[in-house]
C-alpha cells in the first residue's frame, strides 16, 4: 500500500486552506434565489412522481440521499429545510453530510448539526411521515473527499460525544483515507469514496487507481452517480463494493435526482443494504445537467 503520512494545520494556518470555497459560496449564494424559484415550481413535482413510480414499479424498493450539505458546512439551507423536503420529495432516508475539513469546519459544527436534526425530528409536526435520518459527515483527507455514514443509534445526544471523542483529533490534520476508514467499525457504520477521480487544485476526489491499489477489503461504496458533478459511472462493479448515487447538493435543489436504492424487504436499513453489496445507484431526474454544465463552464471562465 502506498500510505502518504499525516500533515498537521496549526490552528494559525488557515492560509493554507484552498481559497476556492471562498468564490464557491459566494456563487451560490448568487445564485440561490434562482435556484429556490426552480426547487419550488419546477423540480419538486418532477422529482416527487419519479419516485413515486420508481417505488409503484418495485415494491419494496427503499430510496434516498446520501451526500448533501447545510449551512453547518457550505450548503445554503438548514437542517429543517433539507429534511422537511426530503419528505415532500418521497425520500425514506437522508444523510447529511456537512464537511469535517481540518482548520475550518471542525467536529464540533457536526455535532451541532446532529443536535438540530434530533430535535427537528422529535418535533415533527408535518402531515406526512419524516425520513429516516442517518448521523454522517464527509471528511477531507490526503486523497480525497470520504462520506462516512454512522448507525442510527447514533442520534442521539449522549451516543454523539463517542463520535466526537474518535474523530476530534481530525480538527487540525489532514490524514489518510486508510487511517479514517479504520475508525468507522466501532460505530457499525460504512465508508463511501465521493466523487471519484474529480479534479481540484487540492484532494477531492480520490482517483480509482489510487482505491483500486489501497482500498479494496477496507472501504465500503463509491458514488457510482452523481448529479451535482454531472456523472455517471460504474465504479463499483469494477472495484467490487457497493454503489453509490447522490447529488452532493448545496442547494436543497438536486436532492432527490440521484439516489441509493436497496431492498426494504431484504435489508432494514442502509448500512446493511452497503454493507452486503446490494445496493443501486440511480438517476432519476437528468433536467438540470444542461444548467449545472453551463455554470460550471462560466465558474471556470470567471476564476481562470
Amino acid at each position: 500500500m502506498n500510505r502518504p503520512t499525516t500533515r498537521k494545520l496549526k490552528e494559525n494556518q488557515h492560509h493554507l486552506l484552498p481559497n476556492t470555497d471562498f468564490w464557491a459560496h459566494k456563487n451560490r449564494q448568487l445564485a440561490r434565489p434562482f435556484t429556490d424559484l426552480i426547487d419550488r415550481y419546477f423540480l419538486n413535482e418532477k422529482i416527487r412522481k419519479k419516485i413515486e413510480i420508481l417505488k409503484k414499479e418495485n415494491p419494496g424498493l427503499i430510496v434516498g440521499e446520501t451526500h448533501c450539505h447545510s449551512t453547518y458546512s457550505d450548503g445554503l439551507h438548514s437542517i429543517q429545510s433539507i429534511i422537511y423536503r426530503a419528505s415532500l420529495l418521497g425520500l425514506d432516508y437522508v444523510a447529511i453530510t456537512d464537511h469535517l475539513l481540518p482548520g475550518k469546519y471542525t467536529i464540533e459544527s457536526f455535532i451541532k448539526s446532529l443536535g438540530e436534526q434530533i430535535r427537528y425530528i422529535n418535533e415533527w409536526d408535518q402531515s406526512n411521515n419524516p425520513p429516516k435520518v442517518y448521523p454522517a459527515f464527509e471528511i477531507s483527507t490526503l486523497e480525497g473527499h470520504l462520506v462516512l455514514v454512522f448507525d442510527p443509534v447514533y442520534l442521539s445526544p449522549k451516543k454523539v460525544s463517542d463520535i466526537s471523542l474518535q474523530f476530534s483529533d481530525f480538527n487540525y490534520q489532514f490524514t489518510s483515507m486508510l487511517d479514517i476508514i479504520a475508525r468507522i467499525a466501532p460505530f457499525g457504520g460504512i465508508s463511501i469514496v465521493a466523487h471519484p477521480n474529480k479534479k481540484r487544485a487540492y484532494p477531492f476526489g480520490a482517483s480509482i487507481k489510487w482505491v483500486k491499489e489501497n482500498l479494496i477489503g477496507l472501504i465500503d461504496g463509491i458514488e457510482d452517480i452523481s448529479s451535482g458533478h454531472g456523472y455517471q459511472e460504474n465504479y463499483s462493479n469494477e472495484l467490487g463494493i457497493a454503489a453509490t448515487g447522490s447529488s452532493d447538493d448545496h442547494f436543497n435543489l438536486l436532492m432527490g435526482t440521484a439516489i441509493t436504492a436497496y431492498n426494504g424487504n431484504t435489508h432494514n436499513n442502509l448500512i446493511t443494504a452497503i454493507k452486503s453489496k446490494e445496493t443501486r445507484a440511480i438517476t432519476v431526474d437528468n433536467s438540470m445537467q444542461a444548467l449545472l454544465k453551463l455554470t460550471t463552464q462560466t465558474h471556470n471562465l470567471v476564476m481562470s
